[in-house]
């Protein structure tokens, strides 16, 4: 847990950093920004609060050595020496260009805010926030004059939403990651910052259940998927700890071992985590994550069944097909209460 109510700015330099593949080109400040305390207060209030608020943490990676990933590295240089705090941040803009080639990649300005006093799990710490801002908000400016008032087109950067930011912690205590403008490309996460979810419970279990969807895709048959689904929510019913080794385990059932390497070698490729077959996950997490998927019965390719009550389940199914389409029959089953 973070705690900034007693955070205070202490360094803040502003960067535009364009699209290296429409040339766009970079300016690099050569002096750090100020701040009032007005100012201030509002940076803390609007971008370091919602950054501390979030609840997954990160951890920096790198394909073959974490001591290749550039982001931590020059965070590390403005945690531990003084008076690097510019010149660390120009370099990370750099970096950013280099890593900004997708046509999709929009330009801006890159905002670096540098805090002390802040506390995580009652340790004293700084904190370096990264944030991009890639769109500007048009508002009206009203000017008094001597006899009316006068309205003005302006252009400026919303307080409201955080558009593309990370809150890096000293020590390898964690990266706190927003990305609202994700849609388009993932580059602020996997090319630029480099991080992954950090290993727990939750975020074990989202692996879960983007492996299941993966392996539910990959099964044809509408009965074996009804199988899986069955088994799964038994899983769920039963309340104990799981682990991605058991349902590697249970999936093997019904997919071939190819198939399940290649589902379990795109969730680790889109996610960057190296996966630990033995990791336990919670009951409560397995749940929130499997139940979406179990609740959902393909009957066949773009025909599908939700089961809205988790009481219920599909025991068999059956599909004849006939000069209209076809007719499926469905058991649904209702467990017994203990």
């Amino acid at each position: 847990m973070i705690d900034v109510s007693s955070a205070r700015l202490t360094h803040i330099a502003v960067h535009r950093v364009g699209s290296k593949a429409r040339e766009e080109g970079m300016r690099l400040a050569e002096k750090e920004s100020t701040a009032d305390e007005s100012l201030s207060e509002l940076l803390i209030k609007h971008y370091l609060l919602p950054l501390s608020k979030q609840s997954e943490i990160y951890d920096f990676f790198h394909e073959s050595d974490i001591s290749l990933n550039t982001v931590a590295n020059i965070a590390g240089k403005i945690f531990n020496a003084s008076g690097e705090f510019l010149n660390s941040t120009q370099a990370i803009a750099k970096h950013l260009y280099a890593t900004s080639t997708h046509q999709n990649i929009s330009g801006g300005d890159l905002i670096f805010l540098q805090f002390a006093g802040i506390k995580h799990n009652e340790t004293a710490s700084n904190a370096l926030a990264v944030l991009k801002i890639e769109n500007k908000d048009n508002f009206i400016e009203i000017v008094e004059s001597s006899d009316s008032f006068d309205m003005f087109e302006r252009s400026g950067i919303s307080l409201n939403k955080i558009q593309k930011g990370a809150l890096i912690l000293p020590n390898d205590q964690g990266v706190f990651v927003v990305d609202n403008l994700g849609q388009k490309t993932k580059y602020w996460m996997e090319s630029f910052l480099k991080v992954s979810p950090r290993a727990t419970s939750k975020s074990y279990a989202k692996l879960s259940g983007l492996i299941l969807k993966g392996v539910s895709s990959k099964i044809e048959d509408t009965q074996d998927i009804a199988e899986l689904n069955k088994e799964i929510t038994e899983k769920i019913k039963s309340a104990e700890l799981t682990s991605i080794g058991e349902l590697k385990h249970i999936s093997s059932q019904y997919i071939d071992s190819e198939a399940l390497s290649e589902v379990i070698s795109g969730v680790a490729s889109s996610t960057g985590i190296d996966i630990a077959d033995d990791y336990q996950i919670k009951p409560k997490d397995f749940a929130r994550q499997a139940k979406p998927i179990t609740s959902r019965v393909r009957v066949r390719a773009g025909v599908g069944l939700v089961i809205s009550d988790s009481k219920y389940s599909v025991s068999d199914m059956s599909i004849t097909d006939n000069q209209d389409g076809f007719q499926a029959v469905v058991n649904i089953k209702a467990r017994k209460e203990k």
